[in-house]
């Protein structure tokens, strides 16, 4: 593993996956923050920042979002939306470069906050939506291979294991575009261990992770894998944080 000297901004301190679930459930069952919310304020960080990051170039550049069937998927769901009214407004929706992959069915997305923003992104024509099958992973990896952006949503945590098919492949060629693509990690770069920044089996190596809320301890702990990490508040209210940290 990589560790660094990154110094986190007082009210970023790390925190584990366990703590952060918790958070997330406080702030909607005590303070009737809805995960909802949540999520579109996550992924409205996600566009924000690579909209300020790149600026008017990112009109020229391909960008791909790969999500995965859970909250970190959908969240890259939503930040794709966001892209997708920015850019339309300001150039042609017809060249607006994005496309987003689901690896999976939209019947076996696990969650309702994703789900709820899948049944709307399915009706945004500006974006180019691709459902993984059996057949057209072929297609995904060109996708993939030709994408100046990526957007790494396909796992969040939980990771601790082999990583199947055809997540193993995508992996590989995401980590193939070091270099080529920009590589833009959501809350936690896919395969790494949010706790203790271990690798079980692979993970993208990113550029940039966005976290959100504060800092995931793992990241901290192997930022070869991690690269810049930039911690974003959603929403969340301070208070939910009683009791937990």
């Amino acid at each position: 593993m990589h560790r660094n000297n990154y110094e986190v901004e007082k009210g970023f301190e790390p925190i584990t996956s366990q703590q952060m679930y918790k958070i997330e459930d406080n702030g909607e069952k005590v303070f009737g923050m809805k995960k909802l919310l949540m999520m579109e304020n996550a992924g409205s960080r996600i566009a924000d920042f690579l909209i300020d990051s790149f600026k008017d170039d990112l009109g020229k550049k391909r960008i791909i979002s790969i999500c995965g069937l859970g909250n970190n998927g959908g969240d890259a769901i939503v930040a794709t939306r966001h892209l997708s009214a920015f850019l339309s407004s300001k150039f042609s929706a017809e060249r607006n470069g994005l496309v987003l992959v689901l690896v999976g069915k939209p019947g076996q997305i696990k969650t309702e906050e994703s789900r709820a923003n899948w049944k709307t992104v399915e009706k945004i024509n500006s974006i180019k939506k691709i459902c993984f099958d059996a057949q057209n992973i072929n297609d995904i990896l060109t996708e993939i291979g030709n994408s100046d952006i990526i957007i790494d949503g396909l796992f969040g945590t939980g990771i601790n294991g082999a990583i199947k098919e055809p997540f193993s492949k995508i992996i590989d060629t995401i980590n193939q575009q070091k270099s080529k693509s920009f590589i833009f990690s959501v809350d936690i770069p896919s395969g790494l261990n949010p706790d203790t920044g271990k690798i079980y089996d692979k993970s993208v190596i990113a550029d940039s992770t966005i976290t959100f809320h504060r800092v995931k301890k793992g990241l901290l702990e192997n930022i070869g894998y991690s690269g810049e990490i930039h911690p974003v508040k959603i929403g969340i209210p301070i208070e939910a944080e009683i009791e937990v940290l």
